[in-house]
Formats: C-alpha cells, sequence, structure tokens
C-alpha cells in the first residue's frame, strides 16, 4: 500500500491535485474530504507530544480522552457521516483499539480539566456545591470535596516513541488497509498532512507516502475569500492578510520541500503548465500515462483557470491588490498567455 496526500495552506488549490491523481485508474481516491486526524489539534501529533516527549501525570491520560472524544466527532451523526462514510465503523473500531494499545492502565478518577471540558457552567455549579456543603453539613473539613464524577474514567499512558511509532503506524495502516479494494495499492487522501514540520508526520507511516505541498498567488487567496467565499477564515484587511501569508510559509525558509518524499508545486503551474507539470508530478509518483484513463474529466485546467487572475475582475480590490504586490512579491506568480490543451 502506498499513500499520495497534498497539503495547503488554505485556499491554495491542493485539491487539483486529488483530482488529479484520481483520475487514474490505478488509484484507490478518497475524494475531496479531508482526513486531519494526524495533524489537527488534539490529534495524533498531540497525542506524541504529551504522551511521549512532555508526559506529566495530567497531560498524557488527559491527551487519550482528548483524542477520544475527537475520533467520536469524526464518527459523524444523522446530520453528516464524515469518516464513517468511508470507513464505516472501522474507524471507531481501529481508533478505540489504537488509544487501548496505547494505555497502559485505567482508573475511575478525575482532575480539574474533566470539569474544564464540560464548560464553565458545570465547573462553577461543583464549586458552588461545595462552598454550600462546607457552610452547613461539612463545616470545619475544609480539604472534603464532593465527587460528582464517580463514572468519570482516567487514563495512565506512557508509551516510549518506539512503542508509540509503532501503535500509530499500524493504527494508520490497518484502517486504510481495511476499507482499500485488494486489488488497488495507491491511495489518494487528502490533507492527511500539514505543509510544514513534515518530517515528524512521516514517522507516522509504516507504508511509503508521497506529500505534494501546494501554494497559489496571494492575490487570488486574498481576492476569493474576501469577495468570492466570504467564510471569514482568513483576514480579511489586507495589511494583516500580508503577515498572515508570511507567517504561514515561513517554514520554507528552513525546510526542504522537495525531497524523495515531498514536492513543492504552484497551483498555477497545474494550468498553465498542465503538460510539463502534470508530466513530472507523474513521473515522481510513479504512475503509468497508460492507466491515466480520465485525463481531463476530473481536473480540467480549462475549468480552472477561471479561478487565476480573479483580482482582475473584481475593481475594488484594486487598492488591496497593490498593497499585495508590494509586501508579497516573492510570493507572486509570474502568469504567461499559453494555449491550453482542449478535453
Amino acid at each position: 500500500m502506498r499513500f499520495i496526500t497534498c497539503a495547503s495552506y488554505y485556499g491554495t488549490g491542493s485539491s487539483a491535485v486529488t483530482d488529479y491523481v484520481s483520475e487514474f485508474n490505478s488509484v484507490y481516491s478518497f475524494t475531496n474530504e479531508e482526513f486531519r486526524f494526524i495533524q489537527d489539534p488534539d490529534g495524533i501529533s498531540d497525542l506524541e507530544f504529551n504522551l511521549v516527549e512532555c508526559f506529566n501525570r495530567h497531560n498524557s491520560g488527559h491527551a487519550l480522552k482528548r483524542y477520544k472524544k475527537l475520533v467520536d466527532f469524526y464518527c459523524g451523526n444523522a446530520l453528516g457521516r464524515k469518516y464513517t462514510a468511508f470507513f464505516g465503523n472501522k474507524w471507531k473500531q481501529y481508533s478505540y483499539d489504537y488509544i487501548n494499545a496505547l494505555t497502559d492502565f485505567t482508573y475511575h478518577g478525575w482532575w480539574m480539566y474533566d470539569l474544564y471540558d464540560r464548560g464553565s457552567f458545570f465547573y462553577f455549579r461543583k464549586r458552588i456545591l461545595n462552598k454550600l456543603l462546607h457552610m452547613t453539613i461539612w463545616r470545619g473539613q475544609i480539604d472534603r470535596q464532593y465527587n460528582s464524577m464517580k463514572d468519570e474514567i482516567t487514563y495512565g499512558s506512557h508509551p516510549s516513541e518506539e512503542k508509540f511509532l509503532k501503535c500509530t503506524q499500524d493504527y494508520i495502516h490497518n484502517l486504510f488497509q481495511s476499507v482499500v479494494p485488494k486489488d488497488m495499492e495507491i491511495l489518494m487522501v487528502d490533507q492527511l498532512l500539514p505543509p510544514m514540520n513534515l518530517p515528524r508526520y512521516l514517522r507516522y507511516f509504516k507504508d511509503p507516502i508521497q506529500v505534494v505541498v501546494v501554494d497559489r498567488d496571494p492575490r487570488d487567496v486574498f481576492v476569493l475569500d474576501k469577495y468570492v467565499w466570504k467564510d471569514g477564515i482568513l483576514p480579511n484587511d489586507v495589511e494583516t492578510f500580508c503577515k498572515w501569508f508570511k507567517y504561514t510559509r515561513a517554514h520554507r525558509k528552513e525546510e526542504n520541500l522537495n525531497t524523495n518524499n515531498i514536492r513543492f508545486i504552484r497551483f498555477e503551474d497545474l494550468i498553465y503548465k498542465y503538460e510539463d507539470t502534470t508530466s513530472r508530478l507523474r513521473d515522481w509518483l510513479r504512475l503509468s500515462e497508460k492507466n491515466h484513463s480520465r485525463a481531463g474529466q476530473i481536473f480540467n485546467p480549462n475549468i480552472s483557470i477561471k479561478n487565476t487572475q480573479t483580482w482582475k475582475d473584481i475593481p475594488q480590490s484594486k487598492e488591496e491588490i497593490k498593497y499585495i504586490e508590494n509586501h508579497l512579491e516573492e510570493y507572486l506568480y509570474e502568469f504567461h498567455d499559453i494555449p491550453l490543451k482542449k478535453y
């Protein structure tokens, strides 16, 4: 089994890679659904930090409970199945097995963060109840506490780095292998890893994995988010946006994004230099052109080109674009009028 995944900085067009790779009949694609359980807060990377790198008697057990909560969230519900749409009950089954494999022991007990996770009302209600008891029937028993968390389970866990990585590698391998058809060996999974600090995340895989990091002209990212998508995820004022853009790309000054496992590409190159870029990408991913049975049917550069140079259609962004061009010059894409192949 071999993984291919893409990583982005938000709105940079990494789905173009997912779409292109999904056109090969030798690839089993998990579509554009994002599988972020390794990289997100409370995910696997946080587990390693709290269980292995920064163990203490509270952090570690609580981190496992936080991961269990994340697993339950990704199970979905009647309003949206999320990961169960792809793994069925295997998602919960293998994730719980993973938690159990990392757990040294459990016991009935709690600490302050078990209250914190239930919200301020729950925490202060317990505090008030204790104060009332100390003012009445427990007068003078200052150390006594009312235990309203008798069913709470606390986890004990402090694996070695070797054990943590072995459990994690087995978990990821078994989870995906459980649903991939036996005649398919290449998996396209969207957003498994972030674009930065990749050497840390690559350790979590026993199977080969290749990561394509995708970036895009900041002018398009800004204009699309502010004037088209309007989802409020990115800064809407141009000065803060430029700070955010540099902040999220600063790692590239120190990290190598062109290795045996990692490739960096521009979204625009997939469109304006389609033949050259996809040829190099295909060779690196070891995909055979004879298996490119749906070429242009999922990723069509003639359609995606409409999502480039979008600021030219939004005159009210003129001054903002000038600011971006002055402050993010090194990230701008040099556009050319290159005829595209017709599909």
